[in-house]
């Protein structure tokens, strides 16, 4: 139920972005280039033409969607992937969401009605880290999505476990990058701390299973 409700939002999410693309191109003028990249104080920085530029996020948006349908036939572990959907739901609705808001500042800054905004990166990004934290621990073992060391894929309990693990890291560090959206930190740095957050709530969660896995084998 939920997985279906969450398709039916996606293909409503993307078809507004299509959509909202469309209507810009048509009041642009020919030959006119729309912004598709923003430096660390969301200035846009890179420029395509607008036929390209709009619909760019759209198309994307829309292959995410196709291979909802298609990982599970070619992953080895499709049908933990399909025990997995309501999880799966939420982490492809929320990077579908977080396409979608990045599709409404290129149209904004398109037609001029929305200047540069430096603390939105580190504002979505760590809504979904949060988002997707909330729902690790529901995935079961597959070899396309979540924590796919050699030591979760090799026993499913470590892989459980460190989902569960994983989740809390990733909704702490989701938060964190909430929190330093909405402070005094220069925008240069703000490139800085998504990456450095990730790859530290990533590094962590590989350790943990590593540390799981020697667990389980009786090892120190």
């Amino acid at each position: 139920m939920l997985e279906r409700f969450g398709t039916r939002i996606q293909i409503a999410l993307i078809a507004a972005m299509a959509l909202a693309g469309a209507w810009v191109f048509l009041q642009l003028p020919e030959g006119s280039q729309v912004p598709v990249h923003f430096n660390a104080q969301g200035e846009a920085d890179g420029w395509a033409a607008a036929g390209l530029g709009l619909f760019m996020l759209p198309v994307l948006a829309l292959g995410l969607l196709a291979l909802q349908w298609v990982l599970p036939q070619l992953d080895p572990r499709g049908d933990n992937l399909r025990k997995s959907g309501k999880a799966l739901a939420t982490i492809w609705l929320a990077i579908t969401l977080l396409l979608a808001l990045v599709q409404a500042q290129v149209v904004a800054m398109s037609l001029g009605l929305s200047g540069p905004a430096p603390r939105l990166p580190m504002l979505l990004m760590g809504g979904l880290f949060v988002f997707m934290g909330n729902v690790l621990g529901k995935l079961r073992s597959n070899y396309t999505v979540g924590i796919r060391t050699p030591w979760t894929l090799d026993n499913e309990r470590v892989w459980d476990q460190t989902h569960r693990f994983a989740g809390k890291v990733f909704v702490v560090a989701g938060l964190l990058l909430v929190a330093l959206s909405m402070s005094p930190l220069p925008p240069q740095w703000q490139a800085g701390a998504i990456c450095g957050t990730a790859l530290a709530a990533a590094a962590v969660s590989v350790l943990k299973s590593y540390w799981l896995w020697r667990r389980q084998r009786g090892g120190t």
